[in-house]
């Protein structure tokens, strides 16, 4: 010991040696319910884990077991006629009893008893079901283990909690239905917060897939509400607004907003955010246009105003057209270079089948279509049967020239029939002069044909 302890006896009569209060004084404070509980908790738990088995234990308990005894008996007059060992008869040849335990090879047979604590030694540490059958098969064996140990493996609820595979089967798709007009319904959120500590109110339109981003210096309510009503200002007041159920969106002061300005504000299922999949995709695009301007040192706001005039003029996948031109019918001039449209009303075009029916469909309508109307890259033309409004790229012009006939009959040259004798015999290989022979002077020979 690192120190040596001299103890000294000092009775407490003495004046000297008075003992001090709180040193005497007894602590009379109850337990607190935390501990109580925390003691509770303990104690559960250390009784929960079952003891291990002995060998004594699984005599004693083989002992007063009926259908053990059964058993034991058909084993040892090979009697399987009873109704309790019809289970035990299809392994009859592997049973054998040593000491008052039934065992299967090198296995003990577990009474019905012991069986539900079997597992559950079996499966501390929560293995899973094939390692808890292993474990249980090298060392017992029962009818039914495996239904068994899968049932209460099935049941535990630890290993329901910490398992994160198995997971159910998904909703099935459901489509969402396209608005019939541009900004009828529009989604929102948020994207930051960025290292500079601001964040990105992002607002598109369901339909016309167009954006529109304001910089946020905090995501509560009254900075929040300024920028939607210049957002509002600028494409007007939706039927719908969609978004998530985080702040400020569970605020009492955006409920009032939206009571206000008359729309009706949805909340999508908590933590789904694919159900507001328009907004979170277009967030992706963003963070990656933001990354890719600060690795490439430029000022990341105004690379954000770049990429929103690229994207608003870009034909989005889903409507073939650009959001700028959905929802503005018109087209937004960007650095690149563009011709003008030629389409002028009164011309002639054919309109392009959308979608192809089948190999043998042509590219283009038949019926040739006259245009009637422009506006922008949207042009109206009608045939016979239809009118139809597509964008410019979707015709084709054709030429309306029509080809001149003569009205002079022109009589067909018709080959005149050959004459057979008129023609010379070819001659396909090269031949030799015959001479007649003597004996056929008196005679006039043909020549074959």
């Amino acid at each position: 010991m690192p120190y040596n302890y001299y103890l000294v006896y000092k009775p407490g009569k003495d004046e000297k040696n008075t003992a001090d209060f709180l040193s005497r004084h007894p602590n009379c404070s109850e337990p607190q319910p935390e501990s109580v509980a925390e003691e509770y908790v303990n104690y559960v738990c250390a009784n929960a884990v079952p003891t291990a088995m002995t060998l004594q234990e699984i005599q004693l308990e083989t002992s007063v077991d009926d259908t053990m005894q059964m058993v034991i008996q058909a084993i040892e007059t090979n009697n399987w006629s009873d109704p309790s060992t019809t289970e035990y008869k299809k392994v009859s040849d592997e049973l054998s009893v040593h000491k008052g335990i039934i065992l299967r090879g090198h296995r003990i047979v577990m009474p019905t008893s012991l069986r539900r604590r079997t597992i559950h030694l079996a499966h501390i540490g929560h293995q899973g079901i094939i390692k808890t059958k292993r474990l249980l098969r090298s060392k017992v064996w029962f009818p039914n283990i495996d239904k068994m140990v899968e049932e209460t493996i099935q049941n535990c609820l630890p290993c329901q909690v910490a398992t994160s595979g198995n997971h159910p089967p998904p909703e099935p798709l459901k489509m969402t239905q396209l608005p019939s007009e541009p900004w009828k319904e529009v989604a929102m959120d948020f994207l930051g917060p960025f290292p500079t500590g601001e964040y990105f109110l992002v607002v598109i339109d369901a339909f016309s897939r167009f954006p529109e981003v304001e910089v946020l210096t905090t995501v509560f309510a009254k900075a929040v509400l300024p920028k939607l009503n210049a957002i509002f200002s600028r494409q007007g007041l939706p039927e719908v607004l969609k978004s998530d159920n985080g702040p400020p969106f569970n605020a009492p002061e955006f409920e009032s907003y939206a009571k206000h300005c008359g729309f009706t504000h949805r909340n999508i299922t908590p933590y789904w955010p694919q159900a507001n999949g328009e907004a979170e995709r277009f967030m992706r695009t963003l963070q990656k246009c933001i990354r890719a301007a600060i690795i490439e040192k430029k000022n990341w706001k105004q690379a954000m105003n770049q990429f929103l005039l690229n994207y608003r003029a870009t034909p989005h996948s889903t409507t073939n057209i650009s959001p700028s031109e959905s929802l503005n019918n018109r087209k937004i001039k960007t650095m690149l270079p563009e011709m003008p449209s030629t389409s002028k009303p009164e011309q002639k075009a054919m309109a392009e089948y959308d979608p192809k029916e089948n190999k043998f469909s042509v590219p283009y309508n038949p019926q040739p279509f006259v245009v009637e109307k422009k506006k922008g890259t949207m042009v109206t033309a009608k045939n016979v049967s239809k009118v139809v409004t597509r964008i410019s790229s979707q015709f084709k012009v054709i030429s309306t020239k029509s080809a001149k006939h003569d009205d002079k009959e022109v009589e067909p040259k018709v080959p005149r029939p050959s004459n057979p004798q008129e023609q010379k015999t070819l001659q396909q290989r090269p031949k030799r002069n015959v001479r007649q022979p003597a004996r056929f002077a008196d005679y006039v020979n043909y020549e074959p044909m």
